[in-house]
C-alpha cells in the first residue's frame, strides 16, 4: 500500500510538474534547417537567487526562438534538494550553418 502511494504521488509530480516557455524571434523560413542547443541552468532557494538566463548570441548573432522549460529531472532535482537547488532547461534554436 505504501508504494502504491508513493508511485501515484511520484505520478502526480511529474505529470504538472513541468512548463515550457517559447520566445520566436523570428519566423523561419519553411524547410530551413536548424540547430538547436540546450544547457541546464541553476537557480537556488526556488528562482529568487539567480538569473537563469542563456546568451543566445554565445551561440549564434541571430536566433530563431529561445525556450525555457522545466523537466520531469528538474522537477525531481528540486525535489531532491528541497528546492534549494532549482534548475531549469534552457534552448536556443540556431539556424543551420550557412543558413543564417
Amino acid at each position: 500500500m505504501k508504494a502504491l502511494g508513493c508511485t501515484v504521488a511520484l505520478a502526480a509530480t511529474l505529470a504538472s510538474g513541468c512548463y515550457h516557455f517559447s520566445f520566436e524571434q523570428r519566423a523561419a523560413a519553411p524547410a530551413t534547417p536548424t540547430v538547436v542547443y540546450t544547457e541546464r541552468v541553476g537557480t537556488y532557494v526556488n528562482g529568487f537567487v539567480g538569473t537563469g538566463t542563456v546568451q543566445a548570441t554565445r551561440y549564434c548573432e541571430h536566433p530563431v526562438r529561445t525556450e525555457l522549460r522545466v523537466t520531469a529531472v528538474d522537477v525531481l532535482l528540486s525535489m531532491a534538494t528541497l528546492l534549494i537547488y532549482t534548475p531549469h532547461t534552457l534552448s536556443v534554436t540556431c539556424p543551420a550553418a550557412g543558413a543564417d
